[in-house]
């Protein structure tokens, strides 16, 4: 079940990471891109997931069906993924800020 779950995280993530750097890269045109950065970690935890979701569910729809049938509801894989990323963004803006402040 781990090893489905984490195949799972790591897609979703994937285009979780590819948003956030796109934001950040958007956002420094404008702005300082140190300010930018801690933004964009935010995004991580947060409104990125949600992209990912939405982006994981119209590009890879059919393979819900395969985490349905071993066992893991949806709403488990997003949840848990939800509650990783944000952990781990929490964790990282922690060691940022610490660092450069």
């Amino acid at each position: 079940m781990a090893r489905l779950f984490f195949n799972y995280y790591f897609s979703v993530t994937k285009y979780n990471l590819l948003f956030c750097i796109f934001f950040a890269i958007v956002r420094s045109l404008t702005t300082n891109l140190w300010a930018d950065i801690t933004e964009a970690i935010i995004l991580f935890g947060t409104f990125g997931v949600l992209i990912s979701f939405m982006a994981y569910k119209y590009f890879q729809s059919i393979e819900y069906c395969f985490y349905i049938n071993a066992g893991l509801s949806i709403r488990y894989l997003q949840l848990k993924t939800f509650i990783i990323n944000l952990a781990a963004s929490s964790f990282i803006l922690l060691i940022w800020s610490i660092s450069y402040r």
